[in-house]
């Protein structure tokens, strides 16, 4: 079950008569998936359980969601008399409430159970509730969808995909073709002037690159050096400077900027020579991705694919958060998680998640080590789930010395 095309079935298995958005779609991936149109304020889906969607929209934009909707029934707000019933409350936000309750009344069947996103307007489910209708708020209605790609999701994660490692490769050139200075720090020349290559100017060059591709970088992406690199979600400062003889992670995930995908990469480098036990830590790491990767295939639950990651390291040596253990150092995340619309999205492989991965998910394979004394070791690709194995979007090897 996933796809647009199955939300009939997902809404009849919850016993829903209706699905509701009322959102905005630069921000609501649920509203952008089912509409395809971005708008920076609020409008209204409504999909009957085996109908066609319709979206209700303000005069501005309804010309522009004409042809750019994937819903082909698009109606302008003036067709509810909107102007009039907002008028009638005391508050304009309110009004616009008894709106929404005036449209969703008009289309559906008096009793109709009509599902909402958890995300849902606590305001706007009061105002529907106090207008008779029956509101049941949902998890993972449409995230359950979104998890199964269609053909062109697939093209366009792959297509960021190809910018992210493009980019990751022109960074890790740059690092390596730096010099040494005294104490270890890495100097890059910028306009014929030696500097230090700091953090900051790596994500500065990083967020340049990716706008030259039509991509932006959302999120803090991920740029560590050293022992700070042993917190898997340690960003980096702007003044933290990097070095060689110790490991750098890049964790890099741009967005399209038209299109909403993401993509995900990590590639973990030095610049020199590594220590023997980071170069250790990186051939686990490195045999434990690809193990996975061969052991990928729809209909393996994400918690089985976790326990062989976790199997392989602990065999290696490494301790692993397995069974809810505290650890200070070794495996301590999760494999792997989905990517989209969002960049961490179902289907997820982590101890917990006892759901089988299916066709066409698309999933980062992501194992990891980190000891606080001298950094952490994560690589990362992302793969499409296939009926008997994966397809790896990522092409880009893994290199530890550079």
């Amino acid at each position: 079950m996933g796809l647009r095309k199955d939300l009939d079935a997902i809404l009849a298995e919850k016993g829903l008569g209706a699905l509701l958005l009322y959102s905005e779609s630069f921000k609501d991936v649920n509203m952008y998936y089912l509409t395809g149109f971005l708008a920076p304020d609020p409008f209204i889906l409504l999909k009957k359980l085996d109908g066609a969607p319709i979206i209700v929209i303000d005069q501005m934009e309804f010309p522009r969601a004409q042809k750019e909707s994937i819903v082909k029934d698009v109606r302008p707000y003036t067709d509810y008399d909107y102007l009039r019933i907002v008028k009638t409350a005391e508050e304009p936000k309110l009004g616009v409430m008894k709106f929404l309750a005036s449209v969703v009344k008009k289309e559906l069947d008096e009793g109709t159970i009509i599902g909402v996103p958890s995300s849902f307007p606590a305001l706007a489910a009061d105002t529907l509730r106090q207008e008779g209708l029956t509101i049941k708020p949902t998890f993972n209605l449409i995230e359950k969808a979104r998890e199964t790609k269609e053909p062109e999701e697939i093209k366009e994660i792959s297509r960021v995909q190809k910018v992210v490692e493009e980019v990751t490769a022109e960074i890790i050139d740059l690092i390596a073709n730096c010099q040494v200075g005294s104490e270890g720090e890495l100097i890059f020349k910028s306009d014929g002037r030696r500097e230090p290559l700091t953090v900051g100017k790596v994500k500065t060059i990083l967020g340049h690159k990716f706008l030259d591709h039509w991509c932006a970088l959302e999120e803090d992406i991920i740029v560590a050096a050293g022992p700070p690199s042993a917190d898997p979600h340690y960003s980096g400062e702007a003044q933290d400077q990097l070095r060689a003889d110790q490991p750098i992670v890049l964790d890099l995930y741009p967005r399209s900027i038209r299109r909403r995908y993401w993509a995900d990469i990590t590639r973990t480098v030095v610049k020199g020579r590594a220590p023997d036990e980071v170069r250790r830590m990186f051939e686990a790491v490195l045999e434990a991705k690809n193990a996975c990767l061969d052991a990928l295939h729809a209909g393996v639950l994400g918690s089985e694919m976790f326990n062989l990651c976790c199997d392989l390291l602990e065999r290696a040596g490494y301790p692993t958060i397995r069974r809810g253990k505290q650890i200070a150092k070794g495996f301590i995340h999760g494999l792997g998680h989905g990517v989209g619309l969002e960049i961490h999205e179902d289907p997820s492989m982590s101890e917990v998640y006892k759901f089988p991965l299916k066709k066409h998910n698309i999933v980062t394979v992501e194992p990891g080590l980190y000891d606080p004394k001298i950094g952490g070791v994560r690589i990362e690709d992302i793969v499409e789930i296939t009926k008997k194995g994966c397809n790896n979007l990522t092409k880009m090897e893994a290199q530890l010395e550079i």
